[in-house]
């Protein structure tokens, strides 16, 4: 009691069955045949050679993942503040999703996920465009009609994510291998989750590329957690990798936190898709923040077991890589941060002046001639939303 106020207790650690701690899988990299390049501390000490990357590359590839750390703790302020309805963050993940998309040639096709804005940056995409798509805005591609960080665009030759989990790997799967029957050089790279291995979906889509070998790369990026399920209860193999070996899919593990392993892994897969077709290649990485706006990983993980990670926070260990080149220091790093900061703040007030996307739009490019049944649901939306309008009118609500 203080002043005659009670004074709150200390919030419990965790009100459910938290998993116990298990140490970072980065740790026994070599042990696990997980491809590395840099040390937890940055340097060039794994079980991989160094890609052959210009300083202009490496340092687009840092700079990228440090803008999209920037519009993540952006994003969950702007949710927080009531802003944004719903925030998935990439926190600790930046690595796989960067480092990747830029192994890719931009008529290559790409199909995100969830947690993969800086493809969309590396493509060209604009911050305003981005944060257009977040706050669910009309002039954006897919004018508004999604959730947040369900990102894309099709002059990008981007993919948005379905929010079924891993629902979208058959069509990945499919829009591969009719590029490669029409003798289309392009190749793929589809981003799931590792819960999304659980999924029948993910099994079709390993044994038709087993088949039918099309040029594409499935990237898994095994963050420990499907949600609040641990790897030990998503599977009882030794790897999420190895399953492409039921299906004859070519495989491997890397480290998803080491920008320069994933870039690499990635390079190698595409250059072997005209004949071994399609790679399964699990990014080894970790969620460091929440699943999504609305979860709470304290009723299913412990500190303990963060702060582990932390130290393979793909950020720093890229960072020093370059300090070590004599390609990075303080003032170049202070001079990105202020840059990110100021460029997302302007790309958040010029999307929320926007207009918002329509309620009536949904029913919009279903079909390039609306059927009955989509014009009867328009109109009565129409109509239903007439009416509330002035109920509220008549009511002052």
């Amino acid at each position: 009691m203080v002043n005659g106020t009670s004074t709150p207790s200390a919030p419990t650690a965790f009100l459910g069955q938290p998993r116990p701690v298990v140490a970072p899988l980065l740790e026994r990299a070599a042990d696990l045949a997980i491809a590395q390049v840099l040390d937890a501390d940055g340097v060039p000490n794994g079980n991989l050679a160094e890609p052959d990357l210009s300083q202009a590359q490496l340092r687009t590839m840092y700079e990228t993942m440090a803008l999209v750390r920037v519009i993540d703790e952006k994003g969950w302020q702007l949710q927080r503040s009531g802003r944004l309805e719903f925030w998935i963050p990439s926190r600790g993940q930046e690595a796989a999703h960067v480092a990747s998309a830029l192994a890719m040639d931009a008529a290559d096709w790409i199909f995100l996920a969830d947690r993969e804005p800086g493809a969309m940056l590396l493509r060209g995409a604009s911050l305003q465009s981005l944060f257009a798509q977040f706050f669910g805005r009309a002039d954006e591609p897919l004018k508004g009609r999604r959730l947040p960080l369900l990102l894309g665009d099709r002059a990008l030759n981007i993919i948005p994510c379905m929010t079924q989990v891993g629902a979208y790997l058959p069509h990945a799967a499919g829009a591969a291998w009719a590029a490669k029957l029409k003798g289309d050089k392009t190749r793929f790279i589809v981003y799931f989750g590792d819960g999304a291995t659980s999924r029948g979906e993910f099994h079709s889509a390993m044994n038709f590329a087993g088949i039918h070998r099309p040029p594409i790369v499935f990237l898994c990026q095994n963050n420990g957690w499907a949600v609040s399920t641990p790897t030990d209860r998503q599977t009882a193999a030794d790897s999420f990798a190895e399953k492409g070996d039921a299906y004859k899919v070519r495989n491997l593990r890397v480290d998803g936190n080491d920008p320069l392993a994933v870039f690499a892994a990635t390079k190698e897969a595409l250059a072997c898709t005209d004949e071994q077709g399609a790679t399964l290649i699990e990014a080894v990485t970790y969620r460091l923040g929440f699943h999504t706006s609305s979860d709470n990983p304290d009723l299913y993980r412990q500190p303990e077991e963060v702060a582990a990670w932390e130290r393979w926070d793909p950020l720093p260990r890229m960072r020093k890589y370059l300090q070590a080149c004599g390609y990075w220091d303080e003032r170049a790093e202070a001079q990105m941060q202020q840059c990110c900061e100021d460029e997302v703040r302007e790309a958040v007030t010029a999307a929320e002046a926007m207009a918002p996307s329509e309620p009536a739009a949904m029913f919009d490019d279903v079909f390039a001639e609306p059927t009955w049944q989509l014009r009867e649901q328009r109109e009565r939306l129409l109509a239903e939303l007439e009416t509330e309008l002035e109920t509220e009118l008549e009511t002052g609500a």
